[in-house]
């Protein structure tokens, strides 16, 4: 045999020994369900080994690729070399979770976790272990503690960034719609998310009004009393509401005037009134207050109500004594009932003696009344009139139903019955 014929078959022998070896694949883009499962040497601290970094680069690169069998296969040579080589037990995970095998990845990845604390990539597989198992929370607070390292890469913070407002929209949305008790405790953690989120932070200061909470209220509210924020309606019609709490009726009802200004659905013009009637009883005598506030008025609390809203049962003249009853001894209002009674607004039971100032005032015991009122104190639009017909004659708005009649909404009509009997 020839030097040259030698020669030629050394090299056929290369190049087949050549073609019989795998080589890694190119580098691949990242799938949509690997751009969060970043490198798994990102954090590891060992001593670096040149050539099993070679052949991990291959293996990801297989991962990365979608050729799981050639990975298994470089990974598992790779542990041979070195079984302590934490990076190929994690790039293991990441195929298992990327055939949905999350309790499989978990089972690899958490020891590996545990053993090395500050490894940044077994704690990026963790949290996307707990995505995949829809622990989102989980997920944000793992990442929460990563982003606390330094020279993090930047698709870590993005994904920190994306699960943070996926928490934040989470606990917002079941705070919306959640009883105030419960919308408080979400609507916190959703600012300790999100501490810059207006929409949320006036919505637990709602939700605390609502709890009538007014100090606490104020205190979520003055982060935004000095931006831009303090000026809208909703920031607003909050601080008037604290003021209301607070007696300051003055600085309320300005609020409340603003706000009316550019109201076309009437809501702040109505609750205007309402501050107006709550400032004219405070500085009246606390049963005055009392029965405004008053959820479900008595007989007693109406007869307060009449008094200090009808000028002309107040200032009647020439009051003729009243009938006896037995059951005003010592009731709040009695005055007011007294007055009630002598000018036969509320008549007195013959045989019990009885005026029943306990007695509950629903619709139709307000309609009646003030169908009386109207009759008795002379006004000219009740003249001749049913008595059931009389309310609607007046143009007084009152509904003649069974259900109980709240404070507000009696010195409401009483108001329109005053004016009734003025025109």
């Amino acid at each position: 045999m020839t030097y040259r014929t030698v020669l030629s078959l050394i090299a056929t022998i290369v190049v087949a020994s050549c073609a019989m070896t795998t080589p890694a694949p190119p580098p691949a883009a990242v799938s949509a369900e690997l751009q969060h499962l970043i490198d798994p040497r990102i954090g590891w601290k060992a001593t670096p080994d040149e050539a099993i970094d070679r052949r991990f680069d291959a293996a990801w690169r297989s991962i990365l690729a979608g050729d799981y069998e050639n990975a298994r296969r470089r990974l598992d040579d790779i542990l041979v070399r070195d079984a302590n080589y934490a990076p190929a037990n994690l790039a293991q995970a990441a195929m298992e979770l990327q055939q949905g095998h999350d309790e499989a990845a978990r089972t690899i990845v958490d020891p590996i976790a545990m053993r090395y604390p500050q490894y940044t990539a077994a704690q990026v597989y963790e949290a996307e272990i707990d995505v995949a198992q829809n622990r989102i929370r989980s997920a944000y607070d793992r990442y929460r503690e990563i982003i606390q390292q330094p020279d993090m890469p930047p698709s870590v913070v993005a994904r920190y960034a994306e699960l943070q407002t996926q928490v934040f929209n989470q606990l917002y949305a079941a705070a919306v719609n959640a009883p105030p008790s419960d919308a408080i405790h979400l609507l916190r953690d959703a600012l300790e998310v999100s501490p810059a989120a207006t929409a949320a932070r006036v919505l637990l200061v709602q939700k605390l009004i609502a709890l009538q909470q007014f100090d606490e209220a104020k205190r979520e509210l003055d982060p935004l009393l000095n931006t831009s924020v303090a000026d809208q309606p909703d920031v607003q019609e909050a601080l008037a509401e604290i003021d209301v709490a607070h007696g300051q009726y003055e600085t309320a009802i300005i609020r409340y005037e603003r706000l009316a200004r550019g109201d076309t659905s009437g809501k702040y013009s109505r609750r205007l009134e309402e501050v107006k009637q709550q400032f004219a009883a405070a500085n009246m005598p606390p049963e005055v207050l009392a029965a405004v506030q008053a959820p479900a008025i008595t007989r007693a609390d109406l007869a307060v109500l009449m008094y200090w809203n009808v000028t002309s049962i107040r200032f009647a003249q020439n009051v003729p004594s009243p009938p006896i009853a037995i059951d005003i001894g010592d009731i709040p209002g009695r005055d007011e009932v007294i007055r009630a009674m002598a000018l036969g607004i509320y008549p007195v039971d013959p045989i019990t003696r009885r005026v029943n100032p306990d007695a509950e005032v629903t619709g139709a015991t307000l309609a009646r009344t003030v169908a009386r009122v109207l009759t008795l104190r002379g006004a000219a639009c009740a003249h001749g009139l049913p008595s059931d017909q009389i309310p609607t004659a007046c143009g007084i708005s009152v509904s003649p139903d069974d259900l109980p009649v709240s404070g507000q909404t009696a010195a409401s009509v009483l108001e329109q019955v005053d004016r009734a009997i003025s025109r």
